[in-house]
C-alpha cells in the first residue's frame, strides 16, 4: 500500500489527552490526530479540573485559554440525603496556586484544544479509524479506515490516546486488565442555579449518590446508580426521576426543563482498566488506554493531562537522541506510574464507602466525611489526594481517617 502521508507524530483520539499532547508538540513537530467520530458531540455532562489538572494545562501553556470556559468553585458540601451537612470541604486550604476546582462541559475544552491545535499546524483526520500499526526498522507505519479508504501513515512514535477501549492498545498487544465498576452514573446539564456559585453540593446515601456542580451557563449533575439498576430507573419515567432529584435538593425543581427526555441524559458504565506496559517502541499510551478508573474522585481528565504534559518531554528526549524505543520512553511511564495506582485504588475505596449499599461500610464511609470535615489537618491530607497533588497517604494518615 502506499504510504499516504508522513509525519513526525501520530496520535490516535482526539479527547482532551491527545489534543492537549498533539498542542503542546506541533509547535516542533509535524503531529496528525486521527479521531473515529466524525465531528465533535456536544456533551451531555460537565467535567471537573482540579489542582493536578489545571497545572498541568499551565504547563502545556493551555490555562488562560481554557479558564474562560469553566466556573470555579472552592467549596464542595457533602450532605447525607434527607439529613444534615456532614463536611464542607475548603478546596482553598490547599498551599498550591490552583486551590479550586474549575468545571467546565467537556466539548467546548475540546473545541478550544482543537482551535490552539490547528493554530499551531497540527491536523486532524475525522471519521479515520485504526486498524493496525507495523513497526519497521525506521518508522512505525499505521493502517486506517476513512470512510471507505484504506489510508496508511508513517511516523517516528504513535500515541494511543483512545479511552479505556484502545485499539492501539490491542494492537500492541500489551498486558491488560479490564473489568466494569459496580457503579454506574447519569450525566446531565440543567439550567443555572445561582445558590451553587462558588459552592458545589453532593448528596448520599446508602446506595445512592448525587452532585450537582455549577458550569458556564448551566448545572452539571451527576447520579450514581448501581449496575444493572437503569432499566428499573427508566421504567418508572422521567417525570418520576426528575421529582426525586428535587425531592433531595429541592431548588433544581424548576432548573430541569433542559432534560425533556432519556436522551437528554448520559448513562455511562465506567470501566477500571489496567496495563502492564504503558509503552512499546515507538508507541505510547496515556489517559483512559492504560489508568481508566472509577468516577468517584473525578480525577480521569486531569490524569489524563498530567500524562501528556510528561509525555511530550519524553517524546522530545526521544527526537534528542533519535531512540524510539520501549526503554527510551520508559522514563514516562516511571514518571506517572505510582501517582496513578495510588488514585484508582483511592477512587476505588471511595466507591465503597460512598456509592455502596453495605450497611457497614455506608456508616464508615459517613464516619470518614463528617470526621475529614471537622479536622482542617485531615481535610487538607484528604483534598491534596483528591486533587491529585500526591501519590501516598502515611500509615498516620490513614489511621487518623478511620480512628
Amino acid at each position: 500500500m502506499t504510504i499516504t502521508g508522513s509525519y513526525d507524530i501520530v496520535i490516535v483520539g482526539s479527547g482532551v489527552g491527545g489534543l492537549a499532547l498533539g498542542y503542546a508538540l506541533a509547535n516542533k513537530y509535524s503531529v496528525l490526530i486521527i479521531e473515529a467520530r466524525p465531528r465533535i458531540v456536544p456533551s451531555k455532562r460537565g467535567l471537573s479540573l482540579q489542582a493536578n489538572g489545571l497545572e498541568a494545562l499551565q504547563k502545556l501553556d493551555l490555562l488562560e485559554r481554557v479558564a474562560p470556559i469553566g466556573v470555579k468553585t472552592s467549596h464542595v458540601a457533602w450532605y447525607e440525603i434527607g439529613g444534615n451537612l456532614l463536611a464542607d470541604l475548603d478546596y482553598s486550604i490547599l498551599d498550591h496556586p490552583y486551590s479550586y476546582i474549575l468545571t467546565l462541559v467537556p466539548s467546548e475544552l475540546e473545541r478550544v484544544l482543537r482551535d490552539q491545535f490547528s493554530r499551531r499546524g497540527g491536523e486532524i483526520q475525522e471519521s479515520t479509524s485504526f486498524r493496525e500499526a507495523v513497526l519497521h526498522h525506521d518508522n512505525v507505519r499505521l493502517r486506517v479506515q476513512r470512510n471507505t479508504s484504506s489510508l496508511e501513515y508513517s511516523a517516528s512514535i504513535i500515541v494511543g490516546a483512545d479511552g479505556e477501549n484502545s485499539r492501539v492498545r490491542s494492537g500492541l498487544n500489551l498486558p491488560t486488565q479490564i473489568r466494569e465498576c459496580p457503579d454506574h452514573f447519569l450525566f446531565m446539564l440543567a439550567r443555572p442555579l445561582d445558590m451553587l456559585q462558588g459552592k458545589a453540593r453532593q448528596y448520599f446515601a446508602r446506595g445512592k449518590m448525587v452532585g450537582f456542580f455549577p458550569v458556564l451557563g448551566g448545572t452539571y449533575i451527576f447520579y450514581y446508580l448501581p449496575a444493572g439498576r437503569i432499566d428499573d430507573l427508566r421504567a418508572r419515567g422521567l417525570d418520576a426521576f426528575k421529582t426525586e432529584l428535587a425531592n433531595i435538593m429541592p431548588e433544581i425543581s424548576d432548573k430541569l426543563d433542559r432534560v425533556t427526555s432519556w436522551d437528554d441524559i448520559a448513562y455511562v458504565a465506567p470501566k477500571r482498566v489496567s496495563v502492564g506496559h504503558w509503552v512499546a517502541d515507538r508507541a505510547a499510551l496515556l489517559g483512559d488506554a492504560v489508568h481508566a478508573l472509577d468516577p468517584s474522585w473525578a480525577q480521569g481528565a486531569n490524569m489524563t493531562l498530567q500524562d501528556a504534559s510528561v509525555l511530550v518531554d519524553t517524546i522530545e528526549k526521544c527526537f534528542q537522541s533519535g531512540d524510539f524505543s520501549a526503554n527510551g520512553l520508559k522514563a514516562y511511564e516511571n514518571a506517572r506510574r505510582k501517582q496513578t495506582t495510588f488514585i484508582q485504588r483511592q477512587s476505588d475505596r471511595t466507591a465503597r464507602l460512598t456509592t455502596t449499599e453495605n450497611r457497614f461500610n455506608y456508616w464508615l464511609g459517613k464516619q470518614i466525611i463528617r470526621r475529614t470535615g471537622r479536622n482542617k489537618t485531615l481535610m487538607q491530607a484528604a483534598l491534596k489526594a483528591s486533587a491529585g497533588l500526591i501519590d501516598h497517604f502515611s500509615l498516620r494518615e490513614q489511621l487518623r481517617f478511620i480512628i
